[in-house]
């Protein structure tokens, strides 16, 4: 956020107790509790259920957590969207959502000085809201710390979970090609936080894609024909009023950050967990992994990753080596690194038994699919072959 942040890391949050992830927000130390009532976000895009159990948190901030992953699961922005939500919360607010009693004394930096009496005003009506804890950030509030007098919202709007969630996903999805950056990027990008510096969402990410798993599993889209209806609605150019561009991939296109087709740098991508001597684009990555740690807790082993990203040279020598099997040189999916060739575990590629019949039951609520051209009856059928978003 366009605010003043202290330049130390891991401040107890006075009585409460609360260690902060990454660098702590001066200002932010209240531990005043009060009933916590939950609010769904409005318009055309109800937020999905979200059903699971996380760790480690305690029952204000899971159901925070699942405010803000029911609202990006809801807009199909999958779970890299939601992750990237709940690592700025994290970093923001430790998911506790901070009413503010307007007795600031920083100086924030987008104005150069200290508050009047009418913004202090403004920031202490979040305190006729329900709220987890009191803080006196500038006039910060809520989740994700969001600021009345830089634009963000009434207090009203962002001290509910729901809506300040909305708000931040409405800035995320206008980041150009916020699927292809790193998370933490993207988190930076949105909160625009002075010091400049995204490190505090990458040390909040690993945490954020543990919890948005485990809150994931068993949730369930209120748009019919579930998560995968919503992968659908991307394709076709829109989901929940949200612009193609916050699709996966966005249709029929699978370029992104500027590079060529095979041609992109080690940097730019990042390691299967599973797998880490195989590279995928990052949220195709993150996305991975989620989906394998769901497959491995139905069948008690990871999916299998054989092959990801594929470059230049690697796809010539495999046109050299399989003939037709693997693509023109400079044309693979594999080449964008959205692409994985699966294997290892339980017959799941092969096309049949329960191995595979749960993978096609359930990638797409992981943003990963199997494409028309690679199944059974297709043109060239691969059942080994998975793409993340629409890019075939």
């Amino acid at each position: 956020m366009n605010r003043h942040r202290s330049t130390w890391c891991g401040l107890l949050l006075g009585v409460a107790g609360v260690l902060l992830t990454g660098c702590t927000m001066a200002g932010a130390r209240g531990a005043t509790i009060s009933t916590i009532t939950r609010a769904s976000s409005g318009g055309d895009c109800p937020p999905a259920t979200v059903t699971g159990t996380a760790p480690g948190l305690d029952q204000a901030q899971e159901a925070n957590a699942k405010a803000v992953v029911g609202v990006a699961l809801g807009r199909g922005l999958g779970t890299t969207g939601a992750a990237i939500a709940v690592a700025a919360a994290l970093a923001e607010s430790s998911l506790y959502n901070y009413a503010n009693d307007g007795t600031s004394t920083l100086v924030g930096s987008a104005e150069g000085r200290q508050l009047n009496d009418s913004e202090r005003a403004v920031a202490r009506e979040s305190l006729n809201h329900p709220h987890d804890k009191v803080g006196n950030n500038l006039d910060s509030i809520g989740l994700f710390q969001q600021r009345p007098m830089t634009g963000w919202g009434t207090p009203a709007e962002l001290i509910n979970p729901a809506t300040a969630t909305g708000k931040f996903l409405d800035r995320m999805v206008k980041v150009a090609g916020w699927q292809s950056l790193s998370p933490w990027t993207v988190a930076q990008k949105v909160q625009g936080s002075p010091s400049s510096d995204d490190g505090i969402y990458r040390d909040s990410y690993q945490q954020a894609t543990t919890i948005v798993a485990a809150l994931n599993t068993g949730s369930t889209p209120t748009t019919a024909g579930g998560a995968s209806a919503i992968v659908a609605q991307a394709a076709a150019a829109s989901i929940c009023g949200q612009p193609a561009s916050a699709s996966s991939g966005g249709v029929g296109s699978a370029a992104w950050g500027g590079y060529q087709n095979g041609r992109i740098p080690a940097s730019a991508l990042c390691p299967v967990p599973s797998a880490p001597a195989l590279q995928l684009e990052c949220g195709a990555a993150t996305a991975f992994d989620q989906l394998n740690t769901a497959f491995k807790a139905a069948f008690g082993q990871n999916i299998g990753i054989t092959d990801g990203y594929r470059s230049y040279d690697e796809q010539v020598q495999c046109r050299l080596e399989k003939g037709s099997l693997c693509a023109n040189p400079g044309t693979s999916n594999h080449g964008w690194g959205n692409a994985a060739d699966i294997g290892g575990c339980c017959g799941v590629n092969t096309g049949a038994g329960a191995a595979s019949d749960w993978l096609t039951a359930n990638a797409g609520r992981y943003g990963w699919n199997h494409p028309a051209w690679a199944r059974a009856g297709g043109s060239k059928p691969e059942p080994w072959h998975w793409e993340y978003g629409s890019i075939s």
